[in-house]
């Protein structure tokens, strides 16, 4: 693949905006990306298909017509961050071949409950009788004192096996069912992240701030967490990685931006938390291409603030509360052309 091309990251949001070309500035941006065709790539990535891996038999000719859509824009380039390959790759792979992968892959996913049902027979052994006799509930803070805080209440809810039982599988198996907890109870981590907010006392305009990864690195540590932001990110890059890679601390800090209320995500019904990890694998790639174009505010405000931290060289653009479509598709022209 030629890579001397200007590489443009467009979120699905601003790609829909494009396909069914009914308003500004998606009209412009449409007609620009079209006269330079051959100058540049808009390559596709698992996030968008993960974007329109949603009900496909219920919406099977839409997202058929998405899909083909993609598969036109992108020339089926693609941009991955693979599991277990530390680089990100531009190469070319069929569109509708990769999402129908994906789409199986995630139907025949076990549930996590299934996997730990059947972990001691896969092993071999039992782990609990490994642990039998360890007080394993020592490393966790005391029930007593987590039901002091809004915080440390939804962390038992989240570990309500394990603190029943002490059994080592209930501590993995709650761990590892966080995320699809949160998937199918979208309320559990707003409450969550309002709880964190209320025990750590900060501004209700900490979206609004100009600076936050700066400012929570002074304030966290004179709250109950005693830790600076910076920290909170490199501690729970290394508590799951040996060899922690680029990736690993954007996706750590994207996320803990919201968490501690910088541009947080309101999960409902509709928005669920995949979507919101999605939005955190956009970023990234965008930050791995010349231009990323976004017409979502929190992915929009979130990869500013990183791409300032992280010094990455990527030009932003936002396609929501536009002022003066000529002058947004001129900048990014201007990118375009550049040498």
């Amino acid at each position: 693949m030629n890579i001397d091309v200007k590489i443009i990251y467009i979120d699905w949001n601003t790609l829909k905006g494009i396909k069914d070309s009914l308003r500004e500035p998606f009209i412009s941006i449409g007609r620009l990306i079209s006269s330079y065709k051959n100058g540049i790539v808009i390559p596709y990535s698992p996030s968008h298909l993960s974007d329109l891996n949603k009900k496909y038999e219920e919406n099977k000719e839409k997202i058929d017509s998405d899909l083909q859509f993609l598969e036109s824009i992108s020339d089926n380039s693609i941009i991955a961050k693979y599991f277990e390959v530390n680089e990100t790759r531009l190469e070319k792979r069929g569109v509708i071949e990769f999402f129908h992968e994906i789409r199986k892959d995630k139907e025949e996913e076990k549930p996590i409950s299934e996997i730990f049902d059947d972990i001691d027979s896969g092993l071999g052994f039992e782990l609990n009788e490994i642990f039998k006799g360890i007080d394993l509930k020592s490393i966790l803070p005391n029930a007593e004192e987590l039901q002091k805080t809004e915080t440390g209440k939804e962390f038992l809810k989240q570990y309500k096996s394990f603190f029943e039982t002490g059994n080592f599988t209930e501590l993995l198996e709650d761990v590892s069912k966080m995320s699809e907890n949160f998937q199918e109870n979208p309320q559990g981590f707003n409450d969550l992240r309002k709880g964190l907010k209320e025990d750590l006392k900060l501004e209700s305009d900490i979206s609004n701030w100009e600076f936050p990864i700066q400012k929570l690195d002074s304030i966290l540590p004179q709250t109950l967490i005693g830790k600076s932001f910076s920290e909170l990110v490199i501690e729970d890059v290394k508590r799951y990685h040996k060899e922690p890679i680029f990736f690993d601390y954007y996706l750590s800090a994207y996320n803990q931006l919201g968490l501690f209320g910088f541009r947080p995500d309101k999960l409902s019904e509709k928005n669920r938390f995949s979507n919101s990890i999605e939005d955190g694998f956009h970023s990234f790639y965008g930050a791995h291409s010349h231009i990323f174009i976004t017409n979502d505010k929190i992915m929009y405000y979130r990869s500013k603030v990183l791409f300032e931290a992280f010094e990455i060289a990527t030009k932003l653009f936002k396609t929501f509360d536009v002022d003066d479509v000529k002058k947004l598709v001129d900048e990014i022209e201007e990118i375009i052309k550049e040498n």
